[in-house]
């Protein structure tokens, strides 16, 4: 039976506050795997994932932080009267 691969979190993951909205960017791979992934979690708990992989940690940490600040941070906190649609 072969194992699960292991989870490998970069350094790159971090806390940031945008407009005054606390978020956790969390890049992370499988071990043996080729492509970072973001995970974006809202002070409320939300949780955003993007579908695309990056070659580089600091890369996927670049897109996280630049799509909140374009999108707008409400963009990404759960409720009915702050859902805003991305503008990709």
């Amino acid at each position: 039976m072969d194992r699960e691969p292991n989870l490998i979190t970069s350094s790159a993951s971090q806390q940031v506050i945008v407009e005054g909205i606390r978020f956790k960017i969390d890049i992370c791979k499988l071990e043996g795997e080729d492509g970072w992934s973001i995970e974006v979690v809202t002070e409320d708990g939300t949780s955003i994932v993007w579908d695309d992989l990056f070659d580089d940690d600091q890369a996927a940490f670049q897109d996280a932080l630049t799509t909140i600040q374009q999108e707008g941070p409400k963009a990404f906190v759960r409720g009915d009267s702050n859902i805003i649609p991305f503008k990709r």
